[in-house]
C-alpha cells in the first residue's frame, strides 16, 4: 500500500460536541475561513450529543443555508469516540479530519495537517515533535509527554503523540482497519488507532501543533481519571485485545 497519495483536495473535518456552545461558533468560521485560504473544499460535520447548553441550536441557526456545515444530533447516546465514528459515517468526503472543539487544536494547523497527508496514510499533529507544544499548563503538558513515552514502551509505536486526536486519513485507509473497534471510550480510540496502523503497515507521520487553552466553557477531562482508563486501554493492548 503506497504513502504516495497525491495532494488532498476537500476533506470533512469532524467536530464531536457537547456542550461547546461558547466554542462552536467561532471554530467552524475559523476552519472555513482556513478552507478559503487554502483553496480546499472543507466540509465540516458536527456531531452533538444533545447538549443542554443549546450547542447545536447555535450551529443550525447559524449554518442553516451553508452546505459546507452538516449538524447531526444524537438522541441518547453520549460519547467522543463513537461522537467520532459517527461523523466518519456522515461525512462527505474521502479525507477526513478529527479535531477537538474547545480550541486545543487550532484550525491554524489545518493546512500543515492536509499537505502532509499527502506523503503518508495518517497524519498526526504532535505537541512533541520540534516546533509543537502547549499553552496550557506545564504540568499538564509533563504528565502527557511521561504517558506518551510509556504507550511508545508498551506498545512499540513510533508516535510520539498517541493521545493528540488531531488526526487525518483518508476514509479508505481508516475502513481497512476494521476500525469499528476503536471507537469506543474516551480519547483512548485515538491509540488503538494508531496502534493497529502501524501494525498493519500504515505510514503514519506527525507536524507540529500547539495545543492552546480552551476559548469558552468547561473541560470534561478529569486527568487522574482519564490516564487510568487510557493505561487500562494500553496494557490490553499490549496483551493482544482490540
Amino acid at each position: 500500500m503506497s504513502a504516495e497519495q497525491g495532494p488532498v483536495r476537500a476533506a470533512s473535518v469532524v467536530l464531536p460536541t457537547y456542550n461547546e456552545a461558547a466554542n462552536i461558533i467561532p471554530l467552524i468560521k475559523a476552519i472555513l475561513k482556513q478552507a478559503g485560504a487554502m483553496g480546499r473544499d472543507l466540509q465540516v460535520v458536527v456531531v452533538d450529543d444533545d447538549s443542554p447548553d443549546g450547542t447545536a441550536g447555535l450551529v443550525a441557526a447559524e449554518f442553516a443555508r451553508d452546505a459546507r456545515v452538516k449538524l447531526v444530533v444524537r438522541q441518547g447516546e453520549r460519547g467522543l469516540a463513537s461522537a467520532v465514528w459517527r461523523g466518519v459515517n456522515e461525512a462527505g468526503h474521502e479525507a477526513l479530519v478529527f479535531m477537538d472543539t474547545d480550541f486545543n487544536h487550532h484550525p491554524r494547523h489545518l493546512p500543515a495537517l492536509l499537505d502532509l497527508l499527502a506523503s503518508c496514510h495518517i497524519a498526526v499533529g504532535s505537541r512533541y515533535v520540534r516546533g509543537g507544544g502547549m499553552n496550557t499548563s506545564r504540568l499538564r503538558y509533563l504528565l502527557s509527554y511521561i504517558f506518551n513515552l510509556l504507550v511508545r514502551f508498551l506498545l512499540g509505536v513510533k508516535t510520539r503523540d498517541n493521545l493528540s486526536g488531531f488526526i487525518a486519513l483518508r476514509r479508505g485507509d481508516l475502513m481497512a482497519l476494521d476500525p469499528e473497534r476503536f471507537f469506543h471510550g474516551y480519547g483512548d480510540y485515538a491509540i488503538r488507532l494508531l496502534y493497529h496502523a502501524q501494525r498493519a503497515g500504515l505510514t503514519v507521520r506527525e507536524t507540529p501543533v500547539v495545543y492552546e487553552d480552551r476559548l469558552g466553557g468547561e473541560s470534561k477531562t478529569r486527568f487522574v481519571r482519564t490516564f487510568a482508563l487510557y493505561l487500562r486501554e494500553t496494557w490490553a493492548l499490549r496483551r493482544g485485545k482490540p
